[in-house]
């Protein structure tokens, strides 16, 4: 079920910090971008662990990627 859905507003910046292992993102990244949830020109931060594999979710391109000790923070811009 996406509980996106039930959102009524867009948002300018989303945070994403799911647990580390979690190899479900691009379920995420689906999600925020069916749901239209995200402005235009709006952006999606990720957290990571830095020994993560960089994903490329549909829709979705890395502009930067900043690592701080054990993390990595990954910034996407929506390609609409």
């Amino acid at each position: 079920m996406n509980t996106f859905l039930e959102l009524k507003n867009t948002f300018d910046v989303i945070f994403l910090d799911p647990p580390y292992k979690d190899k479900k993102i691009d379920i995420l990244f689906k999600n925020i971008r069916d749901s239209k949830i995200l402005k235009k020109g709006g952006i999606v931060i990720l957290h990571r662990h830095k020994k993560e594999e960089n994903i490329m979710p549909l829709k979705f391109n890395i502009i930067e990627e900043k690592r701080y000790g054990i993390s990595k923070i990954l910034f996407f811009s929506n390609l609409n």
